[in-house]
């Protein structure tokens, strides 16, 4: 091919057909240029593919670390419930004049969880090695970004809270090691089996349990306050792995909003949103109680719902979303005045669930005179409405606290769910 070329140059240049010469030259040129543009798209489109190739491989990884990062997160969440849930008994058993052997053996069993619980450690080499080789840049712009970043500060802090609050447990644990409560080692191990030596050494047991070191451990767990932190791992966690899963960088704009929601600030005036497709934001917080106590009822955060449990035969119970005081000790409120109506979208475990729902202004008693409105639940989805004004007179708007209440009275086992809690303008 090229001796072809020079052929036809040599018959051109001899012919003094310069000008074509010239032109062909220019083609030839042209020829050539193309051809380098072509191997190099070609080149460039081959080192896209490896790249790509890597970022996605970098992205399963980072899924593959979020997965394990929610199982941890769950089963964190199962024991700080139990022993929320327990501390009441513990209370109650450390105050019985009859403490029995089978008291200890529970006592401990919630003493030993308490002591030796780890602190939130999640996976992070693959988002280190994401950042480490540059291939973060590729994802600058892009909604995985944003949930990315999203997702490890909030890890970040969820393990810090839960390393201090370790260290907290440790030092306790170390503190009262120091003290002699009249309990040999040997004797310690050994009262599990012989009731006579449980009853010489109960006395010295039931006042180490009830000194001051072991009520700041208790109390410590008396809350689960991890509920709200992992109903927005979940929805971030599960939102990066869907995308990685179909392959995609862009989420939908529900996802995006949830996160903006979640992220938005605390301010007077009343946002639109107070929970939407199961994202509670920050400036909400969420309450239980009834007549026995706030442990009677349990909520946890689901792919895109909340759910709720109420314990049976109490006379009341009560969960409530709340404006935050922000670690305050005030009854914090904001302005709904310019709202008309309130949508809620809820569900319950069987159908025919009765519920009320209620409001209150900063300035209502909590004594059960403010307005309430009946509500019963179907087996399905369904979305409730109510006037602001006609429904709840008794709630001043521009004030308000509770933006949302549901109780139950004479209860059975009763279980519902709420995706979305609105208030609209119109």
């Amino acid at each position: 091919m090229i001796n072809l070329y020079r052929k036809i140059r040599f018959r051109m240049i001899k012919g003094n057909k310069f000008s074509k010469y010239i032109i062909y030259a220019i083609g030839e040129i042209v020829l050539v240029v193309i051809g380098i543009l072509i191997a190099l798209q070609i080149n460039n489109w081959n080192q896209n593919r490896i790249e790509n190739e890597a970022l996605w491989g970098y992205l399963n990884n980072i899924q593959s670390n979020i997965k394990n990062d929610l199982k941890q997160a769950s089963n964190l969440n199962f024991v700080l419930n139990q022993l929320a849930i327990n501390t009441n008994t513990i209370w109650t058993l450390r105050s019985k004049s009859d403490f029995t052997i089978d008291d200890l053996r529970l006592t401990e069993d919630h003493l030993n969880t308490l002591f030796n619980l780890e602190p939130f450690s999640p996976n992070i080499y693959g988002i280190e090695t994401l950042k480490s080789t540059g291939y973060i840049g590729k994802l600058q712009g892009t909604d995985m970004e944003v949930l990315l970043f999203s997702y490890y500060d909030l890890v970040e802090n969820i393990n810090r809270r839960t390393e201090r609050d370790k260290e907290f447990i440790d030092d306790i644990l170390k503190e009262q090691q120091k003290t002699n409560w009249g309990i040999s080692d040997e004797t310690y191990y050994n009262f599990f089996k012989d009731n006579t030596i449980f009853n010489d050494i109960k006395d010295s047991y039931l006042k180490k349990l009830n000194s001051r070191i072991f009520d700041s451990a208790i109390s410590r767990r008396s809350y689960n306050d991890f509920v709200t932190d992992i109903i927005e791992l979940n929805f971030l966690g599960k939102s990066i792995i869907s995308l990685i899963e179909e392959n995609k960088l862009q989420a939908t704009p529900q996802i995006m909003r949830s996160l903006e929601l979640y992220n938005s600030d605390f301010s007077d005036i009343g946002q639109e949103e107070v929970v939407i497709n199961g994202i509670i934001p920050k400036s909400v917080g969420v309450f239980t109680n009834s007549n026995l106590g706030f442990d009677q009822l349990k909520y946890e955060g689901n792919e895109n719902y909340i759910e709720f449990y109420i314990k049976p035969n109490l006379e009341w119970a009560a969960a409530m979303f709340v404006v935050d005081s922000l670690g305050q000790n005030v009854r914090a409120s904001k302005d709904f005045s310019e709202y008309t109506s309130i949508e809620l979208e809820l569900k319950g475990k069987y159908g025919g669930e009765n519920l009320m729902l209620s409001l209150k202004d900063k300035f209502d008693p909590d004594d059960g005179t403010e307005s309430r409105v009946d509500m019963e639940l179907t087996e399905d989805w369904q979305l409730y409405q109510f006037d602001l004004r006609q429904d709840f007179p008794t709630a001043d708007l521009k004030y308000l606290h509770q933006l949302a209440g549901f109780i139950a009275v004479q209860t059975r086992e009763l279980n519902f769910y709420v995706r979305n809690i609105r208030f609209l303008k119109e």
